[in-house]
């Protein structure tokens, strides 16, 4: 677009930014189902707002909150720093007590409360970025290939391209390091070591592996479950209302989950 239509566009359409990102991601169940659905990220002026198909709600990122809208129940909640503070507080001793239990009570826990459970009490194995010599492609880009390897297995494998070659890659990057970092200081805090190192290695990735991924793939047991892939990715001027909730909308209390 040139300079001529962008100052058209910012005539016409007062309360629009001049730049911002939409990018959509693919993501297939490679189990049985082969279930597929499409997630849309949107970033403007460091804010972010995620659309995630097989949900009734979304996710935005501003003002240093999160905000989490149920658009079936038409309301919302935030996790600013105060309310991820009180999350962090709530969480500590429980995590505490859970790692202090004997090997026989800590395994059958971690099997009721699920993988993600399981991954933050299991034995502090720390998170290794490791680059390799493999290349790939994507909508079109080429890209490198970048492994998570915990506990010595390969968790994912990421795709990677420099944020500059995707269009409103660098709006991208900046709004999700923006996110992060507040993230990273609202838990800094937090007295369950293996929680705070689990949080610390998830907003601290996409500085880690150097770039935007095109394609990921999740493994368990050595075998892909899930695969997510680029369709597009495009800067467009956004209204103002894509990082709001909607009128109308009640804010709900967060409450940490037991």
């Amino acid at each position: 677009m040139s300079c001529r239509h962008l100052t058209l566009v910012a005539l016409l359409f007062a309360g629009f930014a001049q730049a911002g990102t939409v990018m959509e991601m693919v993501n297939r169940d490679l189990g049985g189902q082969q279930k597929e659905t499409v997630m849309t990220t949107y970033a403007q002026d460091g804010k972010l707002r995620i659309e995630a198909g097989d949900r009734e709600g979304f996710s935005l990122f501003k003002d240093d909150a999160l905000y989490v809208v149920n658009d079936r129940d038409r309301n919302y909640v935030v996790m600013d720093r105060a309310a991820l503070k009180k999350m962090a507080d709530a969480i500590s001793p429980v995590m505490k007590m859970l790692a202090q239990m004997p090997p026989e009570q800590r395994a059958q826990m971690e099997k009721m409360m699920g993988q993600s459970a399981s991954s933050a009490l299991g034995g502090g194995a720390k998170q290794e970025v490791r680059k390799t010599s493999r290349t790939g492609s994507a909508a079109g880009h080429g890209c490198s290939y970048v492994e998570i390897v915990k506990g010595g297995a390969v968790e994912d494998e990421l795709c990677i391209v420099a944020p500059a070659t995707l269009k409103g890659g660098d709006e991208l990057m900046a709004a999700a390091q923006k996110m992060s970092a507040m993230l990273q200081d609202a838990f800094k805090d937090l007295d369950a070591p293996q929680l705070r190192q689990m949080i610390d290695e998830q907003t601290a990735l996409y500085g880690k592996v150097g770039g935007i991924p095109v394609l990921s793939r999740h493994y368990a047991n050595g075998k892909p479950v899930s695969e997510s892939t680029l369709r597009s990715s495009r800067s467009e001027a956004l209204p103002a209302t894509t990082f709001d909730v909607p009128a109308g909308y009640a804010r709900r209390e967060f409450m940490p989950a037991r």
